[in-house]
């Protein structure tokens, strides 16, 4: 399917990892085999539980079912779901079960992550966090997530979830080497504004994305540009600094866009589905991490404070506002921005720069992209001229050039050099 004729459609299958077909599913994209075997045009993605991922840190067996023996698991998550998994895992032993296979936790885990490192597939996703955090999961389980795993909403045969997206230009929000924090609200509360008008306007191709998208209202506000702006700050992806800084702006953003929602539920009315959802017990996204760790029995190491630096944010009066209504099921969502940070000029999401000089082929061509910022900062130096051709026969990678100061390899790290733990933090 191609969106007139101009870029390729693209959808996902998603399969929980307790299925008793999951290697199959695990070999989908495998570029060997059998073709009527394969899908690879089609993305695939894994449904993982918090009961696997401690099977597989104790080195406990791992039980493959029938869904047609086990069905209600797809609807359980956290402790239930653990609960009644252990119950299928017992019958299973006294014969109770028809179909089933048993296998160490740890193989298939490394099964998942070959077939992610070989063919990009498949994405891991987490059912448990998921649901346990979800403020909207009141109409049902969330069973999978939209294409670029960005979004999480409940569907059902007769609702369809739909993705409303809009993200904000970060560092168009600079002044300086400073934050505009008044510009960053009047953005974000403009952004809430659009997504709500885009919720009217939509024409969902079939009725049961019309029901889902009129009932639930949700809406996806994220930002693009963040190794830009942190580049532009002369920071690095792996700095202390940096992820302070970002803690402050998903917490300004965070706060501004669900105190827009409020606003226009007071305008517009609350949506749907309101009653009974998180919101309407006056729960905002950060006090669903205590919910988390409880489910999980286990402290989690996530700062859930107010960062110090964010012009005031007064969250117990959010918290009384949201207890009377919210516009929209969600409101956040950091989605990849592939295309779009392209023709903005940024780079895409929260990433850092998968290299910082390279081609890029589209249908209009091939051209040569290079990182504006690296190429101010080794002009300042006096170093573009002299290093420009040895960056682009390192494909774009400075870590290996002798000659350029160690302080500017430090901001402008690759994706590939970048720290796994600074992409946590």
């Amino acid at each position: 399917v191609q969106r007139g004729g101009k870029k390729l459609g693209a959808l996902c299958f998603y399969m929980e990892n307790w299925h008793y077909d999951l290697q199959d599913f695990l070999d989908l994209n495998q570029n060997a085999g059998d073709d009527y075997r394969r899908t690879r045009t089609a993305n695939i993605a894994v449904y993982i539980s918090d009961e696997f991922m401690k099977r597989v840190e104790h080195d406990q067996d791992w039980y493959l079912f029938d869904p047609k023996e086990t069905g209600d698991l797809v609807e359980l998550y956290g402790a239930q779901f653990s609960k009644r998994y252990q119950e299928y895992c017992d019958m299973a032993e006294r014969g109770e079960i028809k179909l089933f296979r048993k296998m160490p936790a740890r193989q298939q885990y490394k099964n998942i992550l070959v077939s992610l490192q070989t063919t990009s597939h498949p994405w891991l996703t987490w059912k448990d966090p998921i649901n346990v955090r979800a403020l909207n999961n009141n109409t049902g389980t969330i069973h999978a997530s939209n294409l670029c795993t960005e979004v999480t909403l409940p569907q059902n045969k007769d609702n369809v979830a739909v993705c409303n997206l809009i993200s904000l230009n970060l560092p168009r929000h600079l002044v300086g080497k400073q934050m505009d924090w008044h510009r960053l609200e009047e953005s974000t509360r403009l952004s809430i504004r659009q997504l709500d008008n885009l919720v009217d306007i939509n024409q969902p191709p079939i009725p049961e994305a019309k029901r889902a998208d009129q009932e639930n209202r949700a809406v996806g506000l994220g930002l693009m540009g963040l190794s830009d702006t942190i580049e532009q700050l002369g920071l690095s992806y792996e700095d202390r600094e940096t992820h302070d800084f970002v803690d402050k702006v998903f917490e300004f953003i965070s706060y501004m866009a669900i105190d827009e929602s409020a606003k226009l539920a007071e305008e517009r009315g609350a949506y749907k589905n309101f009653e009974g959802s998180g919101w309407s017990r006056g729960m905002v996204p950060i006090d669903t991490m205590e919910k988390l760790a409880h489910e999980r029995g286990e402290e989690l190491t996530v700062v859930t404070t107010s960062m110090r630096g964010v012009p005031d944010l007064d969250w117990e009066t959010l918290r009384r506002k949201v207890r009377k209504g919210v516009r929209n099921a969600t409101v956040m969502a950091v989605a990849p921005n592939a295309n779009i940070g392209l023709v903005a000029g940024t780079s895409p999401g929260i990433d850092p720069r998968f290299a910082q000089m390279f081609s890029r082929n589209k249908i209009s061509g091939k051209y040569l992209e290079v990182n504006p910022n690296l190429v101010a900062t080794l002009k300042q130096e006096g170093l573009w001229d002299k290093y420009s051709e040895k960056i682009l026969e390192n494909h774009g990678d400075l870590q290996h050039i002798d000659g350029i100061p160690e302080s500017i390899k430090r901001i402008y790290k690759t994706s590939f050099d970048t720290s796994p733990e600074a992409f946590v933090e």
